[in-house]
């Protein structure tokens, strides 16, 4: 039986961390930390929260955040027109204030991934600047037709906020996606710790995805022995075991990689994994991965920290059952 030697100093009280709603998830990010950024996408729509900027003229503003994107993306259909139509892609422009209720400005344009077409809307609302864009596809050369049904559709579900949170939220930083039917989802959150002259960098990330059938199952570093000994990487497992996280049983191991640098000296990073192959079709259980990564002189922060996390994480659905009407 594997020992487990990855437990935090009992004698220190545990971490205090803030949780952060994250797709189908609370994410917990423990004190020392700092959350860099969330990203969302639903049905292929990726969701972005931009905050207003102070004292400027919120129209002004508005326009500075969707004009050079329109211009660089006209600048680039013009220069292709005389290669072709099957090179040269599409482009629209709309003011799309009337469907959403909002100032909001769509731009359809050719993003040079294979035949998709990016279809990008800023929408100005009292809190923030929601801007939703999906990578779809059309025939090679198409021009833009039918660009805003999946968005508009998206947005008429979209709430600000986090107070009362349905069972069934897909959350994002300032707000959620309540009774869409969907069958595409992504969330993801990073996080870090700087270096400085006394603590050493340490990074955190969480990323979910909703699948069509179970990944892969997980497999132990202890499986790779034969090739990192062969590339003289010396592995040392600190813990490895099936953990159940918010009704999901995955594999966390934590452990240190050592080998030499150009210079020989020997340098050792800790990693600490939690992941869960996901079921098929299930918003509630999809592919998820939660990670930290930190030079070993790091191990005791880090597996504080790590610590913390694991035993904070919670789905949306069980936390605001325990917390109603939580915010």
């Amino acid at each position: 039986m594997h020992k487990d030697k990855a437990s935090p100093d009992p004698n220190l009280p545990p971490l205090p961390v803030q949780l952060y709603p994250t797709g189908r998830f609370m994410v917990p990010v423990p004190q020392g930390l700092e959350m860099l950024g969330g990203e969302y996408k639903l049905n292929q729509i990726q969701i972005r929260e931009l905050n207003w900027e102070k004292g400027r003229d919120r129209e002004e503003y508005l326009r500075s955040l969707w004009q050079p994107i329109r211009d660089d993306a006209k600048q680039n259909y013009d220069d292709a027109a005389e290669l072709g139509r099957a090179i040269q892609g599409g482009f629209a422009e709309q003011d799309v204030s009337s469907l959403f209720g909002h100032p909001a400005m769509l731009l359809c344009y050719d993003d040079r991934n294979h035949g998709y077409h990016k279809i990008d809307i800023h929408i100005g609302l009292p809190q923030f600047v929601l801007r939703l864009t999906e990578d779809r596809a059309y025939d090679v050369g198409e021009e833009c037709l039918k660009m805003d049904g999946p968005s508009v559709k998206l947005f008429k579900h979209y709430i600000v906020g986090h107070q009362n949170l349905s069972p069934e939220s897909f959350v994002t930083a300032g707000g959620r996606v309540e009774g869409l039917k969907t069958w595409a989802e992504m969330s993801g959150l990073t996080c870090r710790r700087d270096k400085t002259a006394d603590k050493p960098k340490i990074s955190y990330s969480f990323y979910s995805e909703l699948v069509q059938q179970p990944d892969e199952a997980p497999k132990s570093m202890n499986t790779f022995q034969k090739e990192l000994k062969m590339n003289k990487i010396e592995l040392e497992m600190l813990r490895s075991r099936t953990l159940v996280l918010a009704d999901m049983e995955g594999l966390e191991e934590v452990f240190i990689m050592s080998d030499k640098n150009e210079e020989g000296n020997i340098e050792a990073d800790l990693t600490a994994s939690w992941d869960f192959r996901g079921e098929g079709n299930n918003p509630d259980k999809p592919f998820v991965s939660i990670e930290m990564r930190c030079i070993a002189s790091a191990k005791y922060d880090a597996l504080r920290m790590w610590d913390a996390i694991i035993s904070n994480f919670s789905t949306v659905r069980d936390w605001y059952a325990k917390n109603p009407g939580g915010k």
